[in-house]
């Protein structure tokens, strides 16, 4: 059964590149695994919780045998695949060697983590180990390594009592939740529980629960975590368009997507203004957003079979939401440029006369692109802890404007140099 749960589609170079180093490993496929499980993984664990005359005072080297680790899960995935070699010993071996370092960090976690968490992830694995031997399920993606990776990584971490201030155990607690949830939606996916046609709704759910917990958020006064949710909403948007693309949906798919979309761009922003500013203001503010907003999804939903579904006629209400937050958490002590911003957001929605290029799908057309989202998201991080939560909400503001008045802008430079070669044509 092919692993179509990654969406993370391999560009063609990418897959050129494991071909070559395929061909370039002289191992067998079975070897690999055997040195992760018998050499590099002992290794680490002995050199994390029992001191190795070797290792010891050396957390350098404990990272190159992190790193020996990946790349051995990598070799593993590519090789067999690759040439055509995967048996079922090898099947067996490859996914029985992944088990060891999550015990051994699940025994060393255990009065650091919660114990339910620790117990449940252990076995969410072994029921995706079993599937995977019962050939239900490919071996590996490459999102879902990017999880496990994430959640070994800060259990490493909490385990060894490294970066306090900034890997918490409440903070690892919510990934091995996270990781939890993830597994379980595969493991129901493999056990055809979950059938590609529901993918999509799944994901404009998540959708949903964002908009649901901004709402939270913004009523108890923490508007960066409203703005997170809503972003990550938007990612679950772009994710649920591109799996009914992919997967097909169900009958009533497209209009969860649209309930969703008016929680988490609409009302939750809405509630965010009626909350966030006082009296008449937040009274007036919230529902005008909120009325705007819903008014830019209903032509969307009427007017989307007949239009280009690279564009987008008005700004996105994604945007206009983003607009809305940021502005709250920079100018909550003025009322008048917060209600500026969002007049200018209003305005933009209902736009209806612009075309705004689709980002999902221009990104998608451009894979290369998702590789500086990993450099936007370390220049956040960075602008968060040398300046303030301000930076990076900020920038994220700066480019929602940008993209939003881009159009207006080139329109307005297109006219006044048709005004000047008018002019300099009755000159001559």
């Amino acid at each position: 059964m092919p692993d179509n749960l990654s969406f993370l589609f391999e560009p063609r170079w990418a897959e050129n590149l494991d071909r070559r180093i395929a061909a370039a490993v002289p191992l067998p496929p079975a070897v690999v695994p055997l040195i992760k499980l018998f050499i590099i993984t002992p290794l680490l664990v002995l050199g994390m919780y029992h001191p190795i005359p070797i290792i010891s005072g050396r957390p350098w080297l404990l990272a190159i045998l992190f790193l020996l680790y990946v790349l051995s899960d990598y070799l593993d995935e590519i090789s067999a695949a690759q040439r055509g070699q995967e048996k079922s010993f090898h099947r067996a071996l490859s996914r029985l060697s992944d088990y060891p370092i999550l015990l051994a960090l699940a025994f060393f976690s255990f009065d650091v983590l919660a114990p339910s968490l620790i117990v449940m992830k252990v076995i969410v694995d072994l029921i995706l180990i079993t599937l995977y031997l019962l050939h239900r399920g490919a071996g590996k993606n490459r999102l879902r390594s990017g999880v496990n990776y994430a959640t070994l990584i800060a259990m490493i971490f909490v385990s060894q009592s490294l970066g306090r201030q900034l890997i918490t155990p409440e903070l690892v607690n919510r990934i091995l939740v996270a990781n939890i949830l993830f597994h379980a939606i595969t493991a129901l996916y493999y056990l055809d529980v979950l059938q590609k046609r529901f993918i999509a709704d799944v994901l404009s759910g998540f959708n949903l629960l964002c908009g649901v917990f901004s709402m939270i958020f913004a009523y108890h006064g923490r508007l960066e975590f409203s703005l997170i949710f809503l972003m990550l909403g938007a990612a679950f948007d772009g994710f649920d368009g591109a799996a009914a693309r992919k997967f097909g949906g169900t009958s009533w798919g497209v209009y969860s997507d649209d309930v969703a979309d008016a929680v988490n761009y609409g009302i939750a922003p809405g509630v965010a203004l009626y909350f966030s500013l006082p009296g008449i203001q937040g009274i007036v503010l919230g529902p005008f957003y909120i009325i705007f907003t819903l008014s830019r999804l209903v032509f969307f939903t009427l007017n989307k079979a007949e239009s280009d579904p690279n564009y987008f006629s008005g700004v996105p209400s994604t945007m206009g939401g983003i607009i809305s937050l940021s502005a709250l958490i920079l100018f909550s002590s003025y009322p008048a440029i917060v209600g500026l911003l969002v007049g200018i957001a209003c305005i933009l929605m209902v736009s209806f006369d612009t075309s705004y290029r689709h980002l999902g799908r221009a990104l998608s057309q451009h894979r290369r692109a998702f590789f500086g989202m990993p450099l936007l998201l370390i220049i956040l991080i960075a602008g968060h802890k040398i300046i303030g939560r301000d930076a990076p909400v900020a920038l994220i503001l700066l480019a929602s404007l940008l993209y939003g008045l881009n159009p207006a802008a080139s329109a307005l430079v297109k006219l006044i140099r048709k005004k000047e070669e008018r002019g300099s044509g009755s000159e001559e």
